[in-house]
């Protein structure tokens, strides 16, 4: 009987370990709206992006979003180009995630936080600025600066797996060669921070990448500080550094740059 218990006790306590457990989420997602705007039109988008501030403000304060920034594409640059700006909205978790796609991003009394003119702007948002696409991407690694205020400049690599690799060969690679070098880049005050994120949304064979990297700085001139052989060494001393650039290039391959700088944010 004793025995009984102690096995009921037992296993009642392994599912409401397992329920604990899946209730935590720690799954950090940023949806990137891809935006195009037409030279005429940047002075008012620029009033736009003030007025959506204060809606996401709202957002963040009631616990539906975690952060949020809007930053313009330096490179590439040009009328042919497919965007030119890109709107970040972050979210912690699935049950934050879910509520992006379920709910109508104008739902509620929006109109009570702004004023008439911001309320005129927001009516003719569809004249000012096209949505091109919108991609949802999760964090898989990073390694962060504790000040993130500061961070201007996102340097944004896409990635595709070669013929008979996947996400894993990618992930393992990234976290045995280039985290450790970011990472003490980071320690040193040479960079903000270094993310790793996969494509959740959309998804199939006909994308073109499955995976990014992001490098941030501080300004331009941090961007361009010189930094690969003096850290390729400090990470991997006494390793081969072309045998570390050919295991690099099997794992992946670097579908296109660009080079960001951010314009407003709310953390």
């Amino acid at each position: 009987m004793k025995s009984l218990i102690f096995l009921l006790l037992a296993v009642a306590f392994c599912c409401q370990s397992t329920a604990t457990f899946a209730q935590v989420d720690t799954t950090y997602y940023n949806v990137y709206v891809y935006i195009k705007v037409a030279p005429d039109q940047t002075d008012d988008y620029l009033k736009l992006i003030k007025a959506n501030k204060k809606i996401i403000a709202g957002k963040i304060k009631a616990g539906k979003m975690d952060s949020w920034s809007t930053m313009k594409v330096l490179s590439p640059s040009g009328a042919s180009c497919e965007y030119n700006y890109i709107s970040r909205l972050s979210y912690k978790g699935n049950v934050q995630l879910a509520g992006y796609f379920e709910e109508d991003f104008w739902s509620g009394d929006w109109k009570s936080l702004l004023t008439p003119a911001e309320i005129a702007l927001v009516n003719k948002r569809y004249d000012i600025r096209t949505i091109v696409k919108t991609e949802v991407w999760s964090t898989i690694e990073s390694a962060m600066s504790s000040d993130m205020s500061d961070a201007n400049i996102s340097v944004c690599n896409y990635f595709a797996h070669p013929e008979g690799k996947t996400q894993a060969d990618h992930v393992k690679m990234e976290k045995d060669i280039w985290m450790p070098v970011h990472a003490a880049r980071v320690k040193d005050g040479k960079m903000k921070a270094w993310l790793l994120m996969g494509l959740e949304f959309p998804f199939g064979s006909s994308m073109p990448y499955q995976e990014i990297t992001v490098d941030v700085y501080k300004d331009m001139k941090q961007m361009f500080a010189p930094f690969f052989e003096d850290y390729m060494a400090k990470a991997h001393p006494g390793k081969s550094i072309p045998d570390l650039i050919k295991a690099t290039n099997e794992a992946t391959k670097l579908i296109k740059g660009e080079v960001r700088m951010r314009i407003d944010r709310l953390n």
